[in-house]
Order: structure tokens, then C-alpha cells, then sequence
């Protein structure tokens, strides 16, 4: 990806290298990008090699003679390196002649695949130490392990980048006062328009990268113009956590597409480009920085409220998937992209549907509960009630849901007193709304009288539980499973007050 380093690593490895004479027939380095590769090797051969050059009027047959008459010694090693490339076809025709073994030859690009015949070297982001090495070669005075907490979470904030970290480190330099959480709190703020991101040629001149964070992967960017609809699923994807996500996902933002068309997308052109990195099982991730990039550009574009729906339709199905009593292997097959469930409740909850503002919430909800996490649960469950009342009114069927899980969620914890009114007025709305004769309304009273149970107010639940148990055979027949459940609640109810004759048919 831009900024992870090549043309850095290409240069130091020729720096180790010149001393020792390795490359007695010289290093020659090509910048791609900025020129075209034949003219620059015509152009060092002639200034530097001493060569006459023959002037005809194909210039790959003046590069072949450049290789041909490169020196007079062919024992002598030469190292080419062709920096930046973005297409093969730049340099095919440009390349020393395979059967020179004397010339050696190094690409850097930021493409996954170059060409079958390039043997590639995928470089990685920095680990964590690497990061705070990088960091301590440029400020020396101390600050990193004085401020080793902040410096490690600036490492995180900045996803390891050389590029980024660097500049970073330049800024801190000079401005020897700043503490690192200063900086972070810059960058918290402005992203990746914040100048510590940016290249000062004032200061910077010696920097190997030519351009800041963002200038670097607006080359990337730019790469795609030619394939709109890839840039459309860069913006897309931008949505998502900073967490791995899966394939099915990607998929379901366009469900209108061939799945194929989203592969070809995806696989070759923004994998290509490194602009999202593919990991086992079809699971793939954002970079920290790239995705601020990209989620930039899609606050820009016209495409914005239409991604959002689309990524919020993809996660109302996976709220509703997780059910209301998470088993173990529930909660390890969703841990993985809660996260992603997450943005829609913490940022996206205007893009939700009516009809599916509360699910998100209570995904999150059921998710947390199922595994005795009451302050997790909470602020979603809070935050349901809330939103279902500011849009949808005080007195929708979906408030009176959101009223009956907080309730549930206070009655596990035993805030009982909080419980009881939330419990009553879910039951208000839905008698009020559904009718008094509504299988929702004999889940609030079946609710409501197990609140009176644990409290031990038996004679208030009694009449609570045989009347969800005459609404449930009613409306779903006998022999359903919630008219079971309905004669175990009542069962329990006499047990507890030791009415056992009473509770044995109930149960049997």
C-alpha cells in the first residue's frame, strides 16, 4: 500500500549495497510515476556511462543498445531499480535482456500482481516495536518511553505506517514542547488533513517519500478512475469497523449484483491497488488510514446515504440472526463482527429504516445479556428507547419493545423499582395498539407477572400469567410451545407458594 515503505526499502538496500561494491557497474534508479523509464535510461546512460547513443527513432532500440554498451567489463554486476510502477507494460519493453546475468533489476508498486514473471516481496506494516523504534530515531530527547502508553496508542492511531509514523516524528521533533497525546488529539480532529501528515519541504527535503499520507493514496485513488464502480465499493467499504469483515458481507451491499461483477471489484482492482488487504476463509480488512481516507471521500459523494442504507440492511440481518438467548457457539460465531453492528447503532441510526430502527439495538442487546454483560447492554437497549420514541412516537408497538427488553435488562440485574414502570407501559402500548388480545400483549404480561414473582408479590402475578396463558391458547392453539412455556410459568408461580396439586397438571 502507499506509504508502507518500497521506494525506503529499495533505497536503503542500495545504500548497504554501494559501499561493499556489490554493483561495480552502478545503481540506476528510475522514478516511474514522474518520467518515462526509456528516456531516463537513455538519459543516465549517456550522462553518467559516457555513452553515444545512436539516434533512431525507436527508443526501445536506443534503450537495447543502452544495455548492450552499459560497460565494457560484464563481470560486473549493474542494479536497475524501477520505482513506483503502476503497470507492467511501463517497463516490459524496457527491461535488461534476461540472459544479461549481470543486471540485476528492483520494482516497487503498489500492485498485488505485477506480472508471472516478477518474483514479489509483499512488504508488511511494522509491529509494534519496530513502530516505537522508528519513532525513537527521531526524537531523542526521551519523550517515547516517557509517554510510552500514548506512543504505542499513536502507533495504533497512525496503523503502523513508516510513512505516517515518520512524518509524525519529524513534527515532534521540531516541536520539542508537544506531548504525544497533543498530537493524537490532532490527529483525532483533522485525520488526514491534519499537517503533521503532510510533507514540509521546508523541513523534510531529505525524505525519501515525496508526498504526505493522503497524497500517497490519492495516487491509489486515482488509479480507478477508470473503474467507477470499484471506487464505489472503496466507498462502501469504508463503513465497515476497523475489523476483519467476510466476503457474504460485501455481497450483500449490492444485492441487485452479479456476484462475479463484485469479485472482479474487489479482487482486481482494490486488492490489486492494496487499498484492502485480503486475509484467510474470503475475510478481508481496511487499513486504520485508509479508512479514514475513504470514509472522507464518501462523506463527499453522491453515494452517501445510499451506501449507508445498503450497509445498514446488511447488518439488520445480522441482528436478527443473533437470538434472544445466545448459546456459547452464538456468541463465538458473532464476537467476530459485532463491531460491524456497532456502526450502525453508535453512527447510522438516521439511515436505518422505520421498521428496522430497533434492530440493530437489540442485536447488541441480546448479544451482551446473553453473556451477563449488563453495562454493555445497557447503553444500546438505552439508546433503542430513545431513538424508537424521537422518530417514531411515544406510543408505537416498537417503543413498547424497547420499553420490555430495558425492563428485562434491570429485572436480571434486580433494579426491580426501574423495571415495573417499563414493564407497565410496554404492556399500556401494546393493549393499546395490538389489542387487548395480541400474543405481544400476553408476552408483557408473562413479563410483568415473572417481575412480581421474583419480588414475591405472587397474588399480583397470578392473574397476569393466566391471562397471557388464555391469550396464548387463544391465538396460537393449544399445543404451541409458547402456550407450554405459559403453563410452566404459572406451574412455578404455585410451586413457589407450595400449591403443589395445583402446579402438577400445569406442568404435566
Amino acid at each position: 500500500m502507499g506509504g508502507i515503505g518500497k521506494s525506503e526499502l529499495a533505497l536503503q538496500y542500495s545504500w548497504q549495497e554501494w559501499p561493499k561494491e556489490t554493483y561495480r557497474g552502478g545503481i540506476c534508479w528510475l522514478n516511474v510515476v514522474n518520467s518515462d523509464p526509456g528516456l531516463s535510461i537513455v538519459t543516465f546512460a549517456s550522462s553518467y556511462l559516457g555513452l553515444t547513443i545512436p539516434d533512431t527513432e525507436s527508443l526501445r532500440e536506443r534503450v537495447a543498445y543502452c544495455w548492450q554498451h552499459w560497460l565494457k567489463n560484464d563481470t560486473d554486476q549493474t542494479l536497475i531499480i524501477f520505482d513506483d510502477v503502476r503497470d507492467y507494460e511501463q517497463i516490459k519493453h524496457y527491461l535488461p535482456p534476461k540472459e544479461e546475468k549481470r543486471f540485476k533489476v528492483i520494482i516497487t508498486t503498489r500492485c498485488q500482481y505485477l506480472s508471472a514473471s516478477v518474483q514479489t516481496l509483499h512488504i508488511e506494516k511494522l509491529d509494534e516495536a519496530a513502530a516505537l523504534d522508528l519513532l525513537r530515531s527521531y526524537i531523542t530527547d526521551g519523550r517515547i518511553d516517557e509517554q510510552i502508553e500514548q506512543a504505542e496508542s499513536l502507533c495504533r492511531d497512525l496503523g503502523y505506517l513508516p510513512l505516517a509514523l515518520e512524518l509524525v516524528a519529524r513534527l515532534l521533533r521540531r516541536r520539542n514542547s508537544w506531548t504525544v497525546e497533543k498530537i493524537r488529539e490532532k490527529l483525532a480532529e483533522k485525520g488526514l488533513e491534519d499537517a503533521s501528515l503532510v510533507k514540509n519541504p521546508k523541513f523534510d527535503s531529505e525524505m525519501t517519500a515525496e508526498r504526505g499520507v493522503k497524497a500517497a493514496f490519492d495516487l491509489s485513488w486515482d488509479a480507478l478512475k477508470e473503474e467507477p464502480e470499484a471506487q464505489n465499493l472503496a466507498l462502501y467499504l469504508s463503513l465497515f469497523a476497523l475489523a476483519p469483515f467476510p466476503k457474504v458481507f460485501i455481497d450483500g451491499l449490492f444485492p441487485e449484483q452479479e456476484e462475479d461483477e463484485i469479485e472482479e471489484w474487489l479482487t482486481d482492482n482494490l486488492v490489486h491497488l492494496n487499498l484492502v488487504r485480503t486475509l484467510d476463509n474470503g475475510w478481508y480488512e481496511l487499513h486504520t488510514l485508509i479508512r479514514r481516507y475513504l470514509r472522507d471521500k464518501l462523506e463527499q459523494s453522491e453515494i452517501k446515504e445510499k451506501a449507508k442504507q445498503a450497509y445498514c440492511k446488511v447488518m439488520v440481518t445480522v441482528a436478527k440472526n443473533i437470538p434472544h438467548t445466545p448459546t456459547l457457539e452464538d456468541i463465538a460465531n458473532f464476537e467476530p463482527i459485532i463491531d460491524h453492528l456497532k456502526v450502525v447503532a453508535d453512527e447510522l441510526d438516521k439511515s436505518l429504516e422505520d421498521e428496522d430502527l430497533d434492530w440493530p439495538f437489540i442485536g447488541l442487546g441480546r448479544f451482551y445479556l446473553g453473556q451477563g454483560l449488563y453495562n454493555d447492554a445497557e447503553p444500546y437497549l438505552t439508546d433503542c428507547l430513545r431513538f424508537t420514541q424521537q422518530r417514531l412516537g411515544e406510543n408505537h408497538p416498537d417503543v413498547a419493545t424497547s420499553l420490555n427488553n430495558l425492563a428485562e435488562l434491570y429485572r436480571s440485574q434486580g433494579r426491580y423499582p426501574e423495571a415495573e414502570p417499563l414493564y407497565r407501559r410496554s404492556l399500556s402500548i401494546r393493549e393499546l395498539q395490538l389489542g387487548e388480545n395480541h400474543p405481544s400483549v400476553a408476552n408483557s404480561l408473562n413479563n410483568l407477572a415473572g417481575l412480581y414473582r421474583s419480588q414475591g408479590r405472587y397474588p399480583e402475578a397470578e392473574p397476569l400469567y393466566q391471562r397471557s396463558l388464555s391469550i396464548w391458547e387463544q391465538q396460537l392453539g393449544e399445543n404451541h410451545p409458547d402456550v407450554a412455556t405459559s403453563l410452566n410459568n404459572l406451574a412455578g408461580l404455585y410451586e413457589s407458594q407450595g400449591r403443589y396439586p395445583e402446579a402438577e397438571p400445569l406442568y404435566l
